[in-house]
């Protein structure tokens, strides 16, 4: 992989940016981001939560941001992935889940759990981690809005 670099301050804004170039965001869940990785850097909220960002030839190419699930043993969550919305489908997602899994087996992690929407604009999001071997476990419905469920996937590590 190109250069995966620890998270720096100077990256929230451009991070932020990129996320809402894909399309796949609301104004709050991206509000919500800035201060996911604005807490991340201060050591606040999430104990042991990582950010890492992607670099090719000087530009922020993707992200992502997992930590350790509360209350748990073992298990660590993925709670936001971004690939350039030019540049997705080309294996940079995979990579990225497959470097924050090695990461994460390494300090003891027995499952990945990430979350998404059930919309029909998340249909190749939920493709994406059933492609990685990640499994559905649950729906909960209209979780984020009416109509909009929440899919829960796992993978054991």
């Amino acid at each position: 992989m190109n250069n995966l670099i620890a998270l720096t301050q100077s990256d929230i804004a451009p991070l932020v940016a990129l996320s809402d170039a894909t399309g796949m965001f609301k104004p709050l869940e991206l509000e919500a981001l800035d201060e996911v990785l604005t807490d991340c850097l201060a050591g606040e909220d999430l104990a042991g939560q990582e950010a890492w960002v992607l670099w090719e030839e000087g530009v922020r190419t993707g992200f992502v941001h997992f930590a350790p699930a509360p209350m748990t043993v073992g298990t660590w969550h993925v709670y936001w992935l971004v690939i350039d919305a030019t540049l997705q489908g080309q294996g940079r997602g995979a990579r990225l889940m497959a470097w924050a899994e090695e990461r994460v087996r390494a300090k003891g992690a027995r499952a990945m759990f990430v979350e998404t929407s059930g919309t029909d604009k998340y249909t190749l999001t939920r493709r994406f981690y059933e492609k990685l071997m990640y499994e559905k476990q649950g729906v909960l419905r209209e979780f984020y809005a009416p109509g909009d469920d929440m899919i829960v996937y796992r993978k054991g590590l």
